[in-house]
């Protein structure tokens, strides 16, 4: 299994974090997400090599073999309780299609509030259905490898704002 404590740069991964963190309308959350996993890629030191956008039901092929499932929430990992928050796995957009098959063997779990990054197995995942959503939770968080915890971002994404580079480049660009 790839050493994801040593072999991603996640003060880097924060810089990103932080510079996406306005894109958090409904149109420009998968942005946020893709751009986020392509920094993953990129500070993995080739280790995790991002297939989100080709790859249905995973984000990354591991070095080591493994697929690798990637989610980013406000609040996942929880100080009070045994469980960890659910994070929408699948979302179905209206039908609800079930509980989907195993398509990746690790999933990374990223806690954007408390800057912490754990990595848990899929066996360990317990699935919920909800509406037009497949959510899923790790019932016991004592089983999730800590990968990174407090990190604080790469000072060289400082000030940076994704969101207002994006919307500028298209402002200068149709004038």
């Amino acid at each position: 299994m790839i050493d994801l404590k040593k072999n991603v740069n996640w003060k880097k991964v924060f810089g990103v974090i932080n510079s996406v963190s306005t894109l958090t309308r409904n149109q420009t959350r998968p942005l946020r997400t893709e751009i986020v996993e392509m920094a993953i890629d990129k500070y993995s030191n080739g280790n995790l090599k991002y297939v989100g956008d080709s790859a249905d039901g995973m984000d990354f092929e591991g070095s080591d073999g493994l697929r690798y499932e990637c989610k980013l929430q406000g609040t996942i990992f929880q100080p009070n309780v045994p469980h960890t928050n659910k994070v929408i796995l699948r979302n179905h957009r209206g039908k609800n299609l079930g509980i989907p098959g195993k398509t990746f063997d690790r999933m990374i779990f990223i806690d954007t509030g408390k800057r912490k990054v754990g990595v848990v197995n899929f066996e360990d995942l317990t699935m919920f259905t909800n509406d037009a959503n497949v959510q899923c939770r790790v019932e016991d968080q004592s089983v999730i490898e800590v990968v990174a915890n407090d990190v604080h971002a790469d000072k060289s994404y400082e000030g940076l704002n994704m969101e207002k580079i994006i919307f500028e480049a298209i402002q200068d660009n149709f004038k």
